[in-house]
């Protein structure tokens, strides 16, 4: 960008008029700036807008309105377009208890046309574009005031790209067939859901958490909803409440007295009576559960030489499947899926894997199962310079 002056509004009247401009035009893009660090809540210090060719910034720190905004986001009838934007979109649930509508967010979309996923805005904007774009305010305290004019050209460009960047993306998705594909995945923006995961769909994520039995896995999901709350109420992150260690070792402890809970090492709120009194309390309610209300402990299945081989054959197609048809394999998944796939048509599972799902059905998941199955094969040929892969389905 060129290194001119960049105003940012900071009176209702010109919130209201971009507004007004968006509402017309039916499509913007956005990005936002805010800290965190020792909240629970983002602080949002900055909101950068693209319509059309101008780019505005607007200063929520100014005692702004952004209800009207908020709901642009929200309305189905106006495109969002972002770059990465599940945080941003975060602080619109967080604010308004609603979630965003007809999202097209470009890391995502960048996945399906070849250019990888995820791919920073500086990446993406060179790749498309043939531009760099400055970094060097990432670290920056986006709460003082004034704003310097290198930050506010940081923030533009965060912006000023989004429009070229999502014409030539679209257009690549629909020649290519895959805009429906990329739709399923912006459609996760729409649930609330998918930016607080309930407590119990978090749980695997805690380490340790699979060595948990029944009553153990009680106690950390109660834990957790518990963590939730306090921090909320403090507006505290959640490691400055209780480690995410410390609740998978409560958790796997069961602590029946006070005493329990002084032993622990890295855990300072022991000397907190209260905070005490309420984990010893949820522990008690833990074990009031019957067993088969209790979260279910996730089998732990021995990795068999066969499975391993068969997983590094399905890791390799995927691989080169992807590589072929420009998609980006992260956004197919990796080893886990696989282990997921294998495990539902072992019968361990009943619900469909990722893999069977959506998008992801047609591109792989049924040609996994195909050769799996023996009804296909793979020909491999023109090493080593011209590599190619081919499944053959129903060889004769």
């Amino acid at each position: 960008m060129q290194k001119a002056m960049i105003d940012v509004v900071s009176e209702q009247d010109g919130l209201d008029a971009l507004c007004a401009d968006v509402r017309k035009r039916k499509q913007f893009c956005f990005d936002t700036e805010f800290i965190r660090d020792d909240t629970y809540d983002a602080n949002l210090c900055l909101v950068q807008v693209a319509v059309g060719s101008e780019v505005v910034l607007f200063d929520p720190l100014a005692g702004l309105d952004l209800t009207e905004f908020w709901s642009l986001v929200t309305d189905p009838a106006i495109l969002t377009i972002v770059h990465a934007g599940k945080e941003d979109f975060e602080v619109c649930v967080r604010k308004t208890g609603k979630a965003p509508r007809n999202v097209f967010d470009v890391q995502i979309a960048a996945g399906f046309v070849g250019y990888g996923y995820p791919m920073s805005l500086s990446r993406l904007v060179y790749v498309t574009r043939r531009k760099r774009i400055s970094k060097g305010q990432t670290l920056t305290d986006w709460s003082r005031r004034p704003l310097t004019e290198d930050q506010l050209r940081y923030a533009a460009e965060d912006v000023v790209h989004l429009p070229a960047i999502y014409t030539k993306i679209e257009k690549r998705l629909d020649e290519l067939g895959r805009a429906g594909w990329a739709k399923e995945e912006f459609d996760r923006f729409e649930n609330a859901a998918f930016y607080r995961p309930p407590a119990v769909d978090r749980l695997a994520r805690f380490k340790g958490a699979r060595r948990l039995d029944g009553l153990g896995l009680e106690i950390l999901l109660r834990l957790i909803e518990w963590r939730d709350q306090w921090a909320a109420e403090r507006n505290r992150p959640l490691r400055a409440m209780m480690r995410d260690d410390m609740l998978v070792e409560v958790a796997r402890r069961g602590p029946r007295k006070a005493t329990d809970l002084e032993v622990l090492r890295g855990f300072p709120q022991a000397k907190n009576k209260r905070v005490v009194e309420q984990i010893l309390q949820i522990v008690e309610q833990s074990r009031a559960v019957p067993p088969s209300q209790r979260p279910a402990q996730t089998e732990q299945r021995e990795e068999t030489p066969t499975m391993r081989v068969t997983l590094d054959l399905l890791s390799a197609v995927l691989r080169f499947v992807c590589f072929e048809d420009q998609v980006s394999q992260e956004l197919v998944g990796g080893a886990q899926r696989l282990r997921d796939l294998l495990d539902h048509l072992e019968g361990h599972t009943s619900t469909p894997p990722v893999l069977l799902t959506g998008w992801r059905r047609a591109f792989i998941g049924e040609r996994l199962v195909e050769l799996l199955s023996g009804k296909s094969e793979l020909h491999l040929s023109g090493w080593p310079n011209n590599l190619r892969l081919d499944i053959i389905t129903d060889p004769r």
